[in-house]
Formats: structure tokens, sequence, C-alpha cells
């Protein structure tokens, strides 16, 4: 008997881990197949692209717009990957060249693309949206814009449950080494995660841990219906997750998968988070303790066979939180925290909103010209070191400029998001009310 139950276990995941569902679910909002390409056909036209770009600088960009662009909706893989390929906020500087070069050795990893086009632009904007809120440019805003203008105190012990749930699923996604679903008959729209793992779904595990971790959280200091806050949590992990599905880069299963993982990290985590934070808090060394550790686990990071994005957004989430803790042990150490008068649960007082807007521009304008010029001088010092030109965009490929690059660069983001702004926001006078959002 338990065998039989375990074969029919066996056969559902098998089952939730087909792509064919992936594919259906795609069509039927909107993403249809139009022509197989060959990878060798892709390959030669990579080389001649190349090779006219090395020996003849004159093709211009409207030139390139004119060969990319295929009217009626029809997307070509080539053109896709060229305007997709790591333009995020946080990686722009990577840039994909002698793509080519790399092409024969990667086929066996990589299926036949497909031409695609669009029949719904609404399900099609609506999906992209809702990606968005699980990548990097939903996180790099939302954690300053809820410091600056919420509650610091939450946004800190949400970082401390963000670091922990996505460095582990991030680290078991490449331990596990499960493929995103193959193409054909999946459309992948989207390019930049296309060379990492799919199971479990860390996206998933962000929209469930994020949204869920702050509504627990704001529950214990606020007052309000805490069934309207799971309600809103559980439509933006369905979003995130859905959208995912639609992009053609998890299967059904990597989704589930990916969300069970994240509850269950929670659940671990989530009554030692007070405790944390509170040595965050108190610890004098805890800025030299974090900046250490930040470093330790990116040792202890899995080993990758092949470069992708997952080991510079894992350097990006250590960096940038590690940072914003240690400038919460130096805030209180110099009396700039305040301390609530009386214990949660509080009332929730509506901010001025023209104040919040001036802080966020004011904040990004200040987290925006540190990424520049940190960025800047550490891969410049780190390409010294190492004999390396740091013009080329290919050396932030190697883990001995990636990992100092990206975690020095985003701990000071980190550290000025919670530090520096807050204090630039009291000297002229648009501070937020700190009375008992901060600790």
């Amino acid at each position: 008997m338990f065998i039989s139950m375990w074969n029919q276990i066996r056969s559902f995941i098998l089952w939730l881990h087909k792509p064919d569902h992936v594919a259906q679910f795609q069509r039927y909002f909107g993403v249809l197949p139009t022509s197989v390409c060959k990878p060798d056909f892709i390959s030669n036209i990579d080389k001649n692209d190349l090779n006219r770009n090395e020996n003849n600088n004159s093709i211009t960009d409207d030139d390139n717009n004119k060969k990319s662009h295929i009217p009626n909706g029809l997307y070509h893989p080539h053109h896709e990957r060229k305007i997709t390929y790591d333009k995020n906020v946080l990686d722009e500087c990577i840039q994909e060249i002698k793509h080519s070069s790399n092409q024969n050795s990667n086929k066996k990893n990589i299926s036949s693309e497909i031409d695609y086009k669009v029949t719904s632009w609404f399900w099609y904007y609506f999906f992209q949206i809702g990606s968005a809120l699980g990548n990097e440019i939903f996180y790099i805003l939302f954690f300053p814009t809820w410091i600056w203008n919420v509650d610091g105190c939450v946004a800190r012990k949400v970082s401390i449950l963000w670091v922990y749930f996505m460095y582990i699923g991030q680290a078991t996604k490449d331990i596990l080494g499960i493929p995103r679903p193959s193409s054909p008959p999946v459309l992948q729209l989207e390019k930049r995660y296309i060379r990492e793992y799919g199971f479990p779904s860390t996206h998933a595990m962000f929209a469930t841990g994020i949204p869920l971790s702050l509504v627990l959280l704001s529950h214990e200091r606020y007052d309000f219906k805490i069934w309207i806050g799971l309600v809103c949590a559980a439509i933006v992990c369905i979003w995130v997750c859905l959208s995912r599905i639609y992009l053609g880069m998890h299967t059904f299963l990597d989704i589930i998968g990916g969300t069970a993982y994240a509850l269950l990290l929670i659940y671990i985590m989530f009554p030692y988070v007070n405790i944390i934070d509170n040595f965050q808090l108190n610890f004098t060394l805890a800025p030299l303790l974090n900046f250490c550790l930040g470093i330790f686990l990116i040792k202890c990071y899995p080993s990758i066979q092949e470069w992708s994005t997952a080991r510079s957004d894992t350097t990006v989430i250590l960096g940038s939180t590690f940072g914003l803790l240690s400038s919460a042990t130096i805030m209180q150490k110099f009396d700039l925290l305040e301390r609530p008068l009386t214990p949660p649960i509080y009332s929730i007082i509506t901010p001025n909103l023209g104040f919040c807007v001036l802080r966020t521009i004011i904040g990004l304008l200040i987290i925006y010209a540190t990424r520049q010029i940190v960025k800047t001088i550490v891969l410049r010092i780190t390409s010294l070191i190492y004999g390396l030109d740091w013009k080329d965009p290919e050396i932030k490929r190697l883990a001995k400029v990636e990992l100092p690059y990206y975690y020095l660069t985003y701990f000071v983001i980190g550290f000025n998001i919670a530090f520096t702004c807050p204090l630039v926001f009291r000297m002229i006078g648009i501070n937020r009310d700190y009375s008992y959002t901060e600790l």
C-alpha cells in the first residue's frame, strides 16, 4: 500500500513538472508559437554580426533595429536576447558579447528557441508587471521606500528573513540543478534568468516570503485587520507565480515547491527574528561581524559549472541586507533611533504624501550616486589588482571580480539607505515620525 501511494505521489510530481502544462497556460493567455528556429542558424547570425562589429563599426543602431524588428507582434529570440539580457537595474553593466563563441559549448544545455507572437497585450503586460514584483527592480524600491516613509523596524526584520530564505533558495536551486522547462514546447519570454536552474522558484519564494513576513511583522506592531493583509499577500503571491509560468521560466512544480519551501523556512526562522534584530541593535561589533559573515556565505555558495546570474544576485542580496543591518547598529550606538514611550500595538498614522515623495526622490538620487561611484571605484581597483581591463564587461563574470564588485557596492548602498539618507532627511527637515517606528 505504501509503495502504491508513493507511486501515485511520484506520478503527480512528474505531472506537475511537465512543460506541456506551461505551454498550454501560455497559449491560453495569448502567447503563440510561429516557427522553430534552428540553433545553428542563430549561431551563424551571431558570428556574422560579431565579425562585422569587430572589423567594421559602421553598423548603426538604426540598422540593427531594422534587422531585428519583425512586425505584427512577432518576436525573434535573437532580437529578444539583445534587448533584455541583463537589462536590469542591478546588473545593467553586464553585457552579452561574443555570445556565439560559447554557443556550441552550451548547445547541449540550451533548447531550440522559438519565434512567438502575442495576441493579448493586456495579459502580456499584466504578467510582465506581476513578474517585476518578484524582480530586483521591486525590492530595490520596496526596502528604501518602506524605511524612509513607513517603518524602519519592520523593514529590518523583513530583510533578515529575506536574505535567509533567498540565500538558501538560490543555493538549493544550484545544488539540485533541475533545469527550467524545455523549449519547445515552452516559449521562454525572459532571457536574463534562462541559464539559472528552475527548482525551487526563488521568485515564488520571494513572492511568498516578503508579503507574508511584512503582514505578520506589521501585525505585531500596528492595529489592522490581519485577514486583509493576508488576502493582499496571497494575491501578490499568486500574481507573481502565475507570471513566471506565463513567461515560460518555471513549471508548476517549481512554483509550488518554491512557495512551500518559503513557508517552511519562514516557519523555522520567524521565532528568532526579534532576537537577531535585538542583537544587531545592541552588539557594538555587529557591523564587522555582518561584513565578515557576508563574505563567508559568498565563499560557501555552491560552485557553478556555467556562469549565471544566480551568484551575483545572491551577492547583491547579502551585501544590501548586511549593509542595512550594520547601519542600524551605528544608528543605535549614537542614539539616533527613538524608543517608543509605550509598547505596541500602535495606530496607523497617514504620512505626509508630499514629504514621502520628496524623501523618495532625494533618497533614490543619493543611492544612484552611491552605486555609480562605489561600483566604479571597486571595479577599477579590483581590475588593477588582477591586471585586467576594467572596460571589458566580461571580467564581471569572473568570481574574483564579481564577488567584491557586487558585495562591496551593495553593502554601501544598504548602509546609505538606512543611515545616510535618514540623516540627510533630518538635516533638511523632511524626516518622518520616528517616535515608534524604529525600535
